[in-house]
This record gives C-alpha cells, sequence and structure tokens, in this order.
C-alpha cells in the first residue's frame, strides 16, 4: 500500500488513471450544462484539455496539493480547495482513491472534508467518483488494500450528513467499470 503520493505519483504529470482512461470518465459531463468547472484534484489538468478538445467552452480552475502538477496547468490553479468563488461545477474525479498509509478511515475523511469545502463553492452541480466497494474482491490481485472503497449506503449516509438530499449514485461500466460516480444537485 502507498505510504505517500510520491509512491503513485511519480512525477507532476502523473494522474494516476492514465489519460485514456481520464478522458473516458469525463465523457460523463457531456449530459450536463455548466458554464464554470472547479476541478478538485485536478493533477495536470487533463480535464482542462478534455474540455477545449471537446469544444466545451468554460472558465476552468485547478486544484491538487502537488505543486509540480500544477506548475503545468494554465490556469488559475489552487494547493487548497478556494474558500470564496461560485463555480457551476465542481468535480473529484479520482481525488480520494488511494489508501494512503494504510488507514482507509483517515482517507475517507480526507473525501467527506474536500467535498465539505467544495459543496461552499458550489452553484449547482458536484460529481465525484469513488472506488465501489464491490470491485474491492477483483482488484485482490491487484492488492486490494491499495485503494478505499465505498459502498453506496456508505456514501448516501455521507451526502446526507452534508445535507446534499439531490444525488444519484450512479455505475456506468463504459467510463469505469470500479468506481461509482455520485451527482449531486446543490
Amino acid at each position: 500500500m502507498p505510504k505517500s503520493l510520491y509512491d503513485i505519483y511519480k512525477d507532476g504529470s502523473s494522474n494516476g488513471y492514465g489519460k485514456a482512461d481520464a478522458e473516458k470518465r469525463f465523457s460523463i459531463l457531456k449530459d450536463f450544462s455548466f458554464k464554470s468547472v472547479l476541478d478538485v484534484g485536478s493533477g495536470p489538468c487533463l480535464l482542462e484539455a478534455w474540455l477545449k478538445n471537446n469544444h466545451i467552452a468554460v472558465h476552468y480552475e485547478a486544484v491538487d496539493i502537488r505543486p509540480e502538477a500544477l506548475k503545468l496547468c494554465k490556469c488559475p490553479a489552487y494547493e487548497t480547495v478556494p474558500s470564496i468563488g461560485s463555480y457551476d461545477l465542481v468535480c473529484l474525479f479520482g481525488t480520494v482513491t488511494y489508501n494512503i498509509d494504510g488507514d482507509e478511515l483517515k482517507n475517507k475523511q480526507i473525501l467527506k472534508k474536500l467535498l465539505e469545502q467544495s459543496l461552499k463553492v458550489c452553484k449547482s452541480l458536484l460529481i465525484f467518483t469513488v472506488f465501489k466497494e464491490s470491485a474491492k474482491q477483483e482488484l485482490k490481485v491487484f492488492q486490494q488494500d491499495r485503494f478505499v472503497y465505498f459502498s453506496e449506503i456508505e456514501l448516501r449516509n455521507l451526502l446526507l450528513s452534508l445535507g446534499v438530499s439531490n444525488f444519484s449514485i450512479t455505475e456506468n461500466n463504459k467510463l469505469d467499470k470500479h468506481e461509482y460516480f455520485v451527482i449531486c444537485h446543490v
């Protein structure tokens, strides 16, 4: 299991999934309309490039805790979720995926805190992804405790505890067979 982010992300250009898989996941955004985006866990801003390549004109800003990744971005970028601002869409694609230090509860609390912060600046739509608990057995071969997993019930309880009641938890094997796509209307 990874001890730090640098066990996973060897340099600023790494996003943990690869460009093709990241872009496949971004395609869920084609179903929505938005003019501004805060990409939490942006890495090297692959989402910004995907939006431009798909002719989706938006104001885009990025958040990542890795300064070396943000140096590759050509947009307003932050190391923490900004406390001011307002965004139509806040997304967290694979932001808390890895089980850093083998402390799953701590990593789940990090996601909760990021969601709390994100909701404060989200005007309309918050989308995030997490590994499905059901994927744990399948990924056992690949080191199952490398990742943080969530059940649907756990996600529902998390969202309700944050005051989010209008949400859907979606499985889309074409986008990623191991993850839930959680869509929150705020």
